[in-house]
């Protein structure tokens, strides 16, 4: 069993690997969709309106100032792109009979476990079509599931053999920190704090993705951005206290310590998310000590993690996915 570090690499070659998808319009007729997983500059137009990212400052601050400003817009605009993606990329992509880098890169590390910097569901939906994952326990903690009426409750009894840890939270994961309580017939109902904040599964709109269940509804019909899981914020010290993100990073690290080694694929270790990632490179630290990073800037990051942690052996593969793909995923 291997155990992997996604990041945002490695959903960049989806598009390509799918193939092109169309749409109808009753203005332009049929037209190419672009519904690629945003990088950092298509992510800075599709979110920001810019045309490339500040030089001065991160995608994650532009996100940070806009919550301040209890502005939602910008990450529901990444939410939508996301699911979109994942409804047709992904789905496309996991289909049965399919051959591309993806389907072979699951098939080859079958069993394996999988950890995320990612907000997307691409591995979840490859991994739920195989049987390997389910959203009541694939997250590495309890989260509640709703299924269609006349659904047996057979996948409470299957266990998820490849787990995908969010470490930053998912579009998907919302938080349930209140509960109803109700009294006597005629008396009021009271809203009750919870002392430990629960979660629920919510597919939104990818909801074909997960045909056992159905969309979570609040008391305004839908589950709103600001109550899903993320953290998408340059100073993530304060949501890594979050009990979500919390939970996930320690299960993730005895994962890492249990395996004595990491498989990066996509991930760039940029030095300014040393808080994100220092505590995965610290327990890879006490364990094997026995690092891969596949990345086009491989030997860029090795150097500087060399630099940091001198105790861990870092390989680097200097590769996109779908080249690392082309070499049959060695290692």
């Amino acid at each position: 069993m291997r155990l992997f570090l996604l990041g945002a690499g490695f959903n960049a070659d989806a598009a390509e690997e799918a193939g092109p998808l169309y749409g109808n319009s009753i203005y332009v007729g049929r037209y190419m969709l672009d519904c690629s997983y945003p990088l950092v500059a298509s992510t800075a137009r599709l979110c920001f309106g810019l045309d490339e990212p500040p030089a001065d400052r991160s995608i994650e601050e532009l996100f940070r100032d806009a919550l301040e400003r209890s502005d939602y817009g910008p990450l529901e605009k990444l939410s939508d792109r996301l699911m979109e993606a994942d409804y047709r990329l992904a789905w496309r992509l996991s289909s049965p009979g399919e051959t591309n880098c993806y389907q072979r890169f699951f098939e080859t590390f079958a069993g394996s476990s999988f950890i995320t910097f990612n907000y997307d569901s691409l591995p979840e939906i490859f991994l739920h079509r195989a049987q390997c994952w389910y959203p009541h326990d694939g997250y590495g903690l309890p989260v509640a599931v709703e299924r269609f009426a006349g659904v047996p409750d057979v996948a409470d009894d299957r266990k998820s053999t490849s787990p995908v840890l969010h470490l930053h939270g998912s579009f998907c994961v919302y938080s349930i920190e209140h509960e109803i309580t109700q009294g006597a017939p005629g008396e009021i109902s009271w809203l009750r704090p919870l002392e430990t904040p629960r979660y629920g599964f919510d597919p939104d709109s990818i909801s074909r993705c997960f045909p056992l269940y159905t969309r979570a509804m609040s008391s305004t019909g839908y589950v709103r951005i600001e109550e899903r899981v993320i953290a998408p914020v340059p100073d993530k010290a304060q949501q890594l206290q979050e009990p979500f993100v919390r939970s996930t990073y320690g299960k993730a690290c005895s994962l890492i310590r249990e395996s004595g080694s990491l498989v990066a694929v996509g991930y760039s270790f940029n030095r300014h998310d040393s808080a994100s990632y220092g505590r995965i490179l610290q327990a890879l630290s006490d364990s094997s000590k026995e690092l891969v990073i596949v990345s086009p800037q491989a030997t860029i990051a090795a150097q500087a993690i060399a630099s940091e942690y001198p105790v861990l052996r870092v390989k680097p593969i200097d590769k996109t996915f779908k080249e690392w793909g082309q070499d049959s995923f060695h290692l």
